[in-house]
């Protein structure tokens, strides 16, 4: 009747072992004559040092997955659509030879999905879609060792006792096309988020001294995020120019969880982000040129005695490529052509009550920048 049905499984096995060693080797020696110094070298650079396992720093993590899927589509007249199910088992292994102590941890979820497109006309579009989702924390997130001065300055601690990010998605968007080629869309999407994954600071002491700490990755809460996305790709054919294309797209950005200080957005998410530019041909010349100008909006961060406010820079983005026959293609481009810059501001205490109180302990600004990035390339093909 026009309907179709597809169904399979999919099994993945992952392994990391990890090994982190810790260890201080001092030789004392004098030097009362060249020989003896040398040989002394020799003794340093070839000696056995002595170390000894980090705490938690030996470990194996295995991930066992075994999701079964099913699926439904359709077509009628205008409407076409698809519907299906998803089951997700996870197995999660993670031995500590350290201490000896091996953690299991079993989860799975059912995920189903609709989604639809509805043809208004022969130019008009509109689509929709609502689904369930799951992220796994990655290994990195689970390795229970400590990293001296992953982040910066600051320390990372994994957490293996985390539950995996699940959210219920819907999108609702509308697409007309422009020409032969073009599409104008606008799209909206929602999503909420149970038990949101975000690096939160431990309150301890991080290992290089006063001033630094100690990240750790927890379920901070239930969240949402919703936004607009505004997609433009289309050749300027109207306007007697069909050698060149524009391309622009724009997507506003909001969300909201609780944390100890109450409603934030999530950590280190921009409020927008855009890019526009254009592409024009030389048939003529068998060429083309074109340029890109990108920027995002400033984005906020706020953990237990910390807050990190950061700017970015916009980046312009130019090439120029001459083909030579069918087979040779040169391109020069250049990125960041505006000496993009990352500024960021951290506001530091002492304890959550300073924090509360805005009792500064330390202030800091932070300008990173980089100059402009030339690349020649040459493709040949054969």
């Amino acid at each position: 009747g026009g309907i179709a049905f597809e169904t399979g499984a999919y099994w993945q096995d992952k392994q990391r072992d990890t090994e982190i060693l810790e260890g201080e080797n001092e030789i004392d020696f004098t030097l009362p004559d060249w020989d003896q110094f040398s040989e002394s070298v020799f003794t340093l650079r070839n000696g056995t040092p002595s170390a000894s396992p980090a705490d938690a720093g030996v470990n194996s993590i295995e991930e066992n997955r075994l999701d079964f899927y099913g699926v439904f589509n359709g077509e009628t007249g205008a409407l076409s659509w698809e519907a299906g199910l998803r089951y997700e088992t996870t197995d999660t292994t993670i031995t500590d030879a350290t201490v000896s102590i091996t953690d299991d941890k079993d989860y799975d979820f059912l995920l189903p999905s609709a989604s639809l497109k509805y043809e208004l006309t022969n130019v008009d579009r509109i689509t929709a879609s609502v689904a369930r989702t799951v992220r796994r924390p990655s290994f990195n997130i689970l390795n229970p060792a400590l990293l001296e001065e992953e982040m910066g300055d600051d320390d990372f601690i994994g957490n293996p006792d985390i539950e995996p990010e699940s959210a219920w998605g819907f999108d609702i968007g509308y697409e007309r096309r422009i020409a032969a080629t073009g599409v104008v869309g606008l799209n909206f999407f929602y999503r909420d988020v149970t038990d949101l994954i975000e690096e939160v600071t431990t309150g301890d002491e991080g290992s290089g001294g006063p001033g630094t700490v100690v990240f750790r990755p927890e379920n901070v809460g239930d969240g949402e995020v919703y936004g607009l996305e505004l997609d433009l790709s289309t050749p300027l054919t109207a306007v007697g120019m069909p050698d060149t294309g524009v391309f622009a797209n724009y997507s506003w950005l909001d969300s909201k969880v609780d944390d100890f200080l109450g409603e934030r957005m999530f950590n280190d998410q921009s409020d927008f982000v855009f890019n526009v530019g254009f592409i024009h041909n030389l048939p003529a010349m068998d060429a083309a040129f074109g340029v890109t100008y990108g920027k995002q909006g400033d984005a906020y961060g706020r953990v237990l005695t910390e807050e990190v406010t950061t700017s970015y820079g916009a980046n312009l983005e130019i090439f120029v490529e001459k083909s030579f026959g069918s087979d040779l293609t040169i391109r020069l481009v250049g990125q960041n052509l505006l000496d993009s810059s990352k500024d960021e501001t951290f506001n530091k205490f002492d304890s959550l009550a300073d924090q509360i109180a805005r009792n500064y302990d330390e202030y800091e600004l932070e300008t990173e920048s980089a100059g402009p990035v030339y690349q020649l390339m040459a493709r040949y093909a054969f």
